[in-house]
């Protein structure tokens, strides 16, 4: 094998290669109504056509390509194409605000914007003035259009050179900082990532070929279950955006077998009427991760479904890095944690300046780990990557846990989050965990507030199901049973809402949701009509 072939056999180009190779009848991608399919052919010959139009516009190896849009059929042209081109995909979510756009666009230095109705308004007021490229999904003046410039593309094959150590995208996190920051991730480690979703999807759902619903927004970590689904023979089924009572009703009537979901969609279909139909469809792997999943609502939907899982993962070390199995998932004591490490992945205890080579079950430090999918670079916050990056490759989480005895991994808590009251520390995802187990609360945020005896204490954020006059007694006697005095809330804001979130169906900004409980805390009128103040 020469160099350049073993090369080639170290990026996402040969996973791609590999499903190119598939039965050309066969179904790539569909929308949920069944009109707009692509087969394995059809993908080849249309991605063909928009990697040799992307040249023809002046592209180059390494120039970067921005998504902004929702989920769509197209979204998997474009993946082959910019691998064929070998272009740096830059997906961005098209609920940005004008000046959180434009930094993204500017710090990836983006070329060209590929994107829908549901962005492109703002994108012309974010790319006024400039030489980015823009072309639509759909007709709209002044734009390309997406299926004109397939149309016009040559339909030979082509390849550009590609290594493990080029780029294959960069994905935006504001993380705790509340800033953008650029996570790019190498070839290499995109093939890790996707290898390990495919190994998730192939060893926790027992279907040979998977109908997967992409519901969850694919510039987040929903794109990560595309390219699984095609290397194990399956068809994805994109669903332009969330809607619990349609995406059960998909469920059922498309078939499908595998999704990726994060723990507000749960919650949310755990409020339907219909849910027990969820008992009789074909779904036989429906895989949690974003952020602790919402107790109520596992309890809930677990009753209608014997196919849920947990995985783990960071934007900057993505994608399923652990794996909760659906056997793990019959155990309620176990739900609290992350699970193992898939494949290829280490995980470790830091402390004290050390990589434990042996973590003592249920002792506490910063989780680090160790796999090829770590970001390359993070761009806007190289200092962080400097700081984060250890020797041997290990890479710190932030994410303070633990191991059992049997190797499952417990999140207690993020470093920046601790809450320091009277010189203990606090972790807020403990103080949620007991909210979230009385019945009557559907979602909680804890955060650090400033107080003038103890430095801090803990502030939250509850949704609940019921009016605070009706099971407020309740919910504080429950409190007093499950925490310490010192963990229980000095101030709790109860809203008959779900707790806002920054973009869409992704996990909470928690940096956003403290700046609004501080602002609450110091200025009691400022808190809206809709909640309530409850003080300790």
């Amino acid at each position: 094998m020469s160099a350049q072939s073993s090369a080639v056999a170290q990026t996402v180009v040969q996973l791609m290669s590999q499903i190119q190779r598939r039965p050309g009848h066969e179904v790539a991608a569909e929308d949920t109504a069944g009109q707009h399919r692509l087969t394995i052919a059809e993908l080849v010959l249309s991605s063909n056509r928009l990697a040799n139009a992307f040249i023809g516009l002046g592209l180059t190896p390494g120039s970067r390509v921005a998504y902004v849009a929702q989920n769509h059929v197209e979204y998997v042209v474009l993946e082959f194409a910019l691998l064929k081109a070998g272009l740096v995909k830059v997906p961005l979510n098209h609920r940005f605000a004008p000046n959180e756009l434009r930094r993204c666009i500017e710090l990836a230095d983006v070329r060209l914007v590929v994107a829908d109705d549901a962005s492109s308004a703002v994108l012309d007021e974010v790319l006024d003035g400039t030489d980015i490229l823009r072309v639509h999904i759909g007709p709209r003046d002044g734009w390309l259009n997406f299926a004109g410039i397939v149309a016009g593309g040559a339909p030979t094959s082509v390849q550009a050179a590609t290594g493990p150590d080029d780029l294959y995208h960069i994905r935006f996190s504001s993380g705790s900082t509340g800033k953008p920051k650029g996570i790019a991730i190498s070839h290499r480690g995109a093939r890790a990532a996707i290898l390990g979703n495919t190994w998730v999807m192939s060893s926790s759902g027992p279907v040979d070929r998977p109908r997967t619903l992409q519901v969850a927004p694919l510039v987040y970590a929903g794109g990560w279950s595309v390219l699984p689904t095609l290397l194990c023979g399956g068809t994805n089924v994109f669903m332009d955006r969330f809607d619990a009572e349609q995406m059960l009703e998909v469920i059922i009537r498309r078939g499908i077998t595998w999704m990726f979901a994060v723990p507000t969609m749960l919650r949310r279909m755990s409020t339907l009427t219909e849910l027990s139909a969820l008992r009789e469809s074909s779904l036989s792997c429906l895989m949690l991760a974003g952020e602790p999943a919402a107790l109520p609502a596992l309890e809930v939907v677990g009753q209608h479904t014997d196919a849920l899982i947990q995985c783990w993962g960071q934007t900057e070390a993505p994608a399923s890095t652990t794996l909760l199995s659906r056997t793990d998932m019959k155990h309620r004591e176990l739900w609290a944690s992350i699970g193992r490490p898939v494949p290829g992945v280490e995980f470790s205890v830091y402390t004290d300046g050390v990589v434990l080579d042996s973590p003592e079950p249920g002792v506490d430090g910063e989780l680090v780990i160790r796999t090829p999918s770590v970001a390359s670079t993070l761009l806007g916050a190289e200092p962080e990557h400097a700081e984060r990056l250890l020797p041997d490759g290990w890479w710190r989480t932030s994410d303070l846990g633990h191991f059992d005895d049997a190797g499952r991994i417990y999140i207690v808590g993020r470093s920046s989050e601790t809450i320091i009251t009277g010189g203990t520390n606090i972790q807020p995802v403990e103080i949620e965990r007991a909210l979230e187990e009385h019945s009557s609360v559907r979602e909680a945020v804890v955060v650090g507030v400033p107080d003038a005896k103890w430095g801090e204490t803990p502030a939250a954020y509850v949704h609940l199901s019921e009016p605070w006059e009706s099971v407020g007694a309740d919910l504080d006697a429950w409190l007093k049973n499950n925490l310490a005095g010192f963990k229980r809330p000095g101030h709790i804001f109860v809203s008959p809402d779900p707790i806002p979130r920054a973009s869409g169906e992704s996990k909470i900004a928690r940096g956003d949701i403290k700046k609004i409980v501080q602002s609450w805390v110091a200025d009691p009128s400022g808190v809206p009509a809709n909640v309530t103040r409850v003080e300790k």
